[in-house]
């Protein structure tokens, strides 16, 4: 072939087709996905206009029991957990702090305790048994 018959092969503009830190992200939200026992089915990963990640958690936080939880991460916050408001819009209750892409299980163990009821709030004694007319003398 001579070059006028590629000619036609000429693109005006670059492409990069770099996409490992996309695959690299989606990796790393993959692992804390099946981590929390999730399918992924409820979350994505956005390349543009930066890294960033949306998780939909089953479950309710204790002291917002009515509201849809989600998990979000972006590169330069990190982790947060957000309730849906009565409009739908996502409002953080909860942020990871220290390092913005801590290993996987590190998020699955803070989401893990901020999904558990606390201990403190129930009331135990209302399962134990009071003495029987019997057994009091």
């Amino acid at each position: 072939m001579n070059r006028d018959t590629h000619s036609h092969l000429d693109i005006g503009f670059d492409i990069d087709f770099d996409d490992s830190v996309d695959r690299r992200v989606r990796q790393y939200v993959r692992e804390v996905v099946t981590g929390l026992g999730l399918r992924g089915d409820s979350s994505f990963v956005e390349a543009d206009p930066r890294p960033a990640a949306y998780v939909a958690l089953d479950g309710r936080l204790p002291d917002f029991p009515d509201h849809y939880v989600a998990l979000v991460w972006d590169e330069l916050t990190g982790w947060s957990v957000a309730v849906e408001d009565r409009i739908g819009e996502l409002v953080e209750v909860e942020r990871l702090g220290g390092d913005v892409r801590p290993a996987p299980l590190v998020v699955v163990d803070w989401v893990t305790g901020l999904l558990r009821p606390e201990s403190g709030n129930r009331d135990f004694a209302a399962f134990v048994p009071g003495p029987r007319a019997a057994d009091v003398a």
